[in-house]
């Protein structure tokens, strides 16, 4: 499932409905842990070991497949205080992996 690439283009369309989902809609937005800016350093960051991923980080977001970022948002992370948002459907998650991938440029 890792190897799995993200079918959406990296279109405005596209990244405005994962930047939505990562913001608020994702319930609770992604960004309430991981930060507005995806540093890490969310609100309720401080409350986590391990904390969040900072997804602003480059060099971290590059080395992981989109398959791999669609598995730890629909499953969750073993380990980590990383819930599963299994409740969003394909498309969405696809959506918030794309807002993923800029949030490291």
């Amino acid at each position: 499932f890792y190897s799995r690439s993200n079918p959406l283009g990296p279109d405005p369309a596209q990244l405005a409905a994962g930047r939505r989902l990562y913001e608020k809609d994702a319930n609770p937005g992604c960004q309430v842990c991981h930060g507005i800016k995806g540093d890490g350093m969310g609100p309720m960051s401080g409350q986590f070991d391990p904390p969040p991923r900072n997804f602003a980080c480059a060099q971290t977001v590059k080395g992981i497949p989109d398959g791999q970022f669609f598995w730890i948002i629909q499953n969750g992370s073993p380990g980590t205080s990383m819930p599963s948002f299994g409740a969003l459907r394909e498309e969405q998650i696809w959506q918030l992996v794309t807002y993923l991938r800029v949030l490291a440029k």
